[in-house]
């Protein structure tokens, strides 16, 4: 039975894909994927070849930088996997007809284990090899390794499924029902900033400037310790260790107990779901229009929302008698504007954009060491600011502005039968969300420009580079939301984690890593930085090739859009 479950779903996706829709995703993905892949192989490539260069200590600065890498990951899959173990095991829509057959317990948790296992997994695998590949590649690693690497990540990304489905059982369970999504939130919040903890503790930074250390065998104590520790990624690493670097690790333990926990994580799991597993179910339907700390809180701030300051009468003639208040563009505007106060599983998550930004600010201090030491310069440095926070406001765009015609939802006809336009419709989407994407742009690249004292004129360059990137990918989110939406979707945080938000991010990181080439040289010359050589006519004719590509995206996408949605319906 667990077959049949799993082949349902299957079934399910090999419809999709065989649709036409399905047979323009597959091409597309699988194009960008592949020179996605091949930029970051290079791109680490680069970087352990540099860390190669320094000796003595240069394999262990690799294994140390592995060790980092392998743990990032971990941490990933298990925020993924909370997230995505709360969406798979309580709050599918499949889930009120499954409850309703007799299944037993087991089949059911087990088949949920798989499918939540595959989604929180797959992009971290597919983007994940490159970076193995590339070290065993510059370590000269037999052949083997490489099928070897897939052997050893399956229980590897199995041990966070099984970690999430339990936590996700015992939240449900414990916490009131109308708190199961604020639950949610802490965890996440929580294992975030775990992270962040863990990653500062290898103080990274000093790796790159040996005068930190007092001498060269605390930089090798620094290197070599810990050798073993209790975290799945280290029993990676241990195993990996022998096989990329002449170093020893107990490679025999790291093996039990890499295929041994998630095989002991799996039955707790599915030994606790016999008896709970239905209370919880039971508790997080409650909890979906239960009135959660967020929701409260929201109900506090915005009160007026909820209070009918006149009657129906008074405001339209109000709006009948005021121009331009009627204007159909502008009552969207609000109307998203006040569907998005009003949801505290949307707003709320703005917490955690915070915290990235404030982390992302507190940790740029430490990427001078890198200019100084003369393995990026000044310039990279710059270049590197830049990439970094257009990066965050696609990411923010992504999450946003993608999933905003998807959660139209079934009401999605009301906009069909309105006398406004799609191509209206969706610019009305793109100026409901674009301000507090361009505020949190322009305040990340002030605030890391400043930090690291950079000129008044370097900071003005960069700050309108910023601003023309964050309304090219807020129109790029905006745009693709309508070319692959999930109107029976009703969910923002899976919208913004499908496969077309995926599409989104990857084509959008591109066309921003395009236009700062183009850019590249005419700011370094307005900016005098590097150089006092008058750029030729081609890097100018190039920047203005990219103003130019950046402001016709803006039309051609929205437009592409409209046209799709048209198709659709």
């Amino acid at each position: 039975m667990i077959v049949d479950l799993l082949t349902i779903k299957l079934r399910a996706m090999r419809g999709t894909l065989r649709s036409t829709e399905g047979r323009m995703r597959i091409p597309a993905f699988g194009l960008m994927s592949v020179i996605f892949a091949v930029l970051l192989y290079f791109a680490a490539s680069y970087v352990i070849g540099l860390s190669l260069d320094i000796q003595p200590v240069g394999q262990l600065l690799v294994h140390k930088l592995l060790s980092i890498t392998v743990l990032v990951f971990f941490a990933l899959l298990l925020f993924s996997n909370v997230v995505t173990a709360f969406s798979t095991f309580y709050l599918a829509d499949d889930l009120e007809f499954l409850m309703g057959q007799p299944i037993p317990t087991d089949t059911l948790f087990t088949s949920r284990f798989v499918e939540s296992l595959v989604q929180s997994s797959w992009i971290v695998i597919l983007f994940g090899l490159p970076l193995f590949f590339a070290i065993g590649v510059q370590m000269e690693a037999p052949l083997y390794i490489y099928p070897l690497l897939l052997f050893i990540l399956l229980p590897f990304v199995a041990i966070p499924t099984a970690l999430a489905s339990i936590v996700a059982l015992l939240v449900t369970n414990i916490i009131a029902a109308n708190r199961t999504r604020d639950a949610a939130l802490f965890f996440g919040l929580t294992a975030f900033a775990t992270l962040f903890v863990i990653i500062r503790s290898f103080q990274p930074e000093r790796l790159l400037n040996p005068d930190s250390f007092d001498s060269i065998g605390e930089m090798m104590r620094l290197l070599t310790v810990p050798s073993f520790s209790y975290l799945p990624s280290d029993w990676v690493v241990n195993i990996l260790t022998p096989l990329l670097f002449d170093l020893d690790a107990p490679v025999m333990w790291s093996v039990l107990l890499l295929f041994s926990t998630p095989a002991a994580l799996y039955f707790i799991a599915a030994w606790l779901h016999r008896p709970l597993y239905f209370r919880g179910y039971s508790n997080a339907q409650e909890g979906r229009h239960g009135g959660g700390l967020m929701t409260v809180f929201r109900n506090w701030i915005f009160e007026r929302t909820r209070r009918a300051k006149r009657n129906l009468g008074d405001a339209i003639q109000e709006l009948a008698e005021t121009p331009g208040r009627a204007s159909a563009l502008r009552q969207m505007v609000k109307k998203d504007q006040a569907v998005f106060t009003r949801d505290a599983s949307q707003w709320s998550q703005i917490l955690i954009v915070v915290a990235i930004i404030i982390i992302y600010l507190v940790n740029f201090k430490y990427f001078e060491i890198a200019a100084d030491q003369a393995l990026i310069g000044d310039i990279g440095l710059v270049f590197f600011n830049l990439a970094a926070c257009s990066f965050v406001v696609v990411a923010l765009c992504g999450r946003f502005l993608f999933p905003g015609v998807s959660i139209e939802g079934r009401s999605f006809w009301l906009i069909l039968q309105a006398p406004v336009s799609l191509e209206r419709f969706l610019v009305g989407k793109w100026l409901g969300g674009i301000l507090p994407i361009l505020i949190i742009g322009q305040l990340l690249i002030w605030s890391s420009n400043l930090l690291v004292g950079m000129s008044l004129v370097l900071c003005l360059i960069t700050s309108v580079q910023v601003l023309i990137i964050s309304l090219v990918a807020a129109a790029m989110a905006t745009g693709m939301g309508a070319i692959y939406p999930q109107f029976h979707n009703p969910n923002a945080a899976r919208i913004a984690s499908s496969f077309g938000a995926v599409i989104f991010m990857i084509t959008t990181i591109f066309v921003v890593l395009f236009l700062i080439a183009l850019w590249f040289q005419v700011s370094l010359y307005l900016s005098d930085l590097g150089t006092n050589r008058t750029p030729g006519l081609l890097y100018w004719l190039a920047a203005g090739f990219g103003l130019t590509l950046a402001f016709a995206l803006i039309p051609l996408v929205l437009k592409a859009g409209a046209y799709f949605l048209r198709r659709r319906f």
